[in-house]
């Protein structure tokens, strides 16, 4: 099968969902992998209502869950409002595979994707993706989202030149600028632009024929999209137009803006999604999960 069907075939075996999106390694082969590794399939789940599907995939599907899994979670139906109470992660095999799955709800999905006060979840839709199906409303956010990534990604960038590869290896960087793992042994510090070197097209056909660049002998001009600040994620927007003030042409202090705000965000989000994924995958597979990748780092 190929990773499309992979991901159908998944969703076939799980309770009723919005949809399922594909991304990382396991699904796009990322540069830095050797032919013989297989990472693991990584999913996004995206349910309507998180604690019903948990719910009900505890009943159909139990291997899904960890031994130490606390299972009074599945009966606190109350709902809840917080983004990291309707956001998990599980890992189990499915028919010979391993999968690595976040969960989240629509509503959670959509609220970082408007304002990216968590960005967690919307950065990782802003690199390769691969479903069969989705809302049509949702689609439309998610290149929405993409185009926030592109302004984003040109104003941080102050020089007025760039290569293709510097644009997208900005955009592959910013979902991991100040995550806290990219200060462990962990995670590989070329991940960003391992990801931009396996799927140079996707980044190509998704940001690079944009009408808002415009590229000269393979070289992108920076068009500096100052205008479209106030079309940005309501918490970047607000951000930025809270300490511009006075500099809002200056585009080296735009960048600074930019990347404090991203420190500001990321490193605590980062730890804050760790500690939520640990609820629904247990404390043990948690940790068993981060010793795996401290291995990793230290075979390579």
């Amino acid at each position: 099968m190929d990773n499309l069907e992979i991901i159908e075939n998944l969703k076939a075996k799980l309770p009723p969902t919005v949809a399922l999106i594909g991304y990382g390694s396991g699904i796009y082969r990322q540069a830095g992998y050797k032919c013989e590794e297989k990472p693991d399939k990584d999913v996004i789940i995206i349910t309507e209502d998180f604690n019903d599907f948990l719910i009900n995939d505890y009943e159909q599907n139990p291997h899904h869950f960890s031994d130490d899994f606390d299972k009074r979670i599945l009966l606190n139906k109350k709902e809840k409002t917080k983004f990291y109470s309707n956001l998990g992660c599980l890992k189990f095999y499915q028919d010979g595979i391993h999968f690595k799955a976040m969960v989240i709800s629509r509503k959670a999905l959509e609220e970082d994707l408007n304002t990216w006060k968590y960005f967690g979840m919307a950065g990782r839709l802003t690199k390769p993706i691969l479903y069969q199906s989705i809302p049509e409303t949702l689609e439309r956010q998610i290149e929405t989202n993409r185009k926030n990534i592109l302004i984003t990604a040109l104003l941080l960038n102050s020089m007025d030149e760039l290569s293709e590869s510097d644009l997208y290896n900005t955009i592959s960087k910013i979902t991991y600028m100040y995550d806290f793992r990219t200060i462990l042994p962990g995670e590989k510090k070329t991940k960003s632009s391992d990801i931009v070197n396996g799927s140079f097209d996707f980044f190509n056909q998704t940001y690079g024929q944009s009408d808002m660049i415009s590229v000269e002998n393979g070289i992108i001009v920076n068009p500096h999209p100052i205008e479209f600040i106030n079309e940005l994620p309501d918490n970047l927007k607000n951000y930025l137009n809270k300490h511009l003030k006075d500099h809002k042409t200056d585009v080296e202090y735009i960048s600074k803006i930019i990347n404090n705000y991203f420190r500001k965000t990321n490193l605590p989000n980062s730890i804050r999604l760790a500690l939520s994924s640990s609820t629904t995958l247990g404390k043990k597979e948690t940790i068993k999960h981060g010793l795996s990748k401290v291995k990793k780092h230290f075979q390579k």
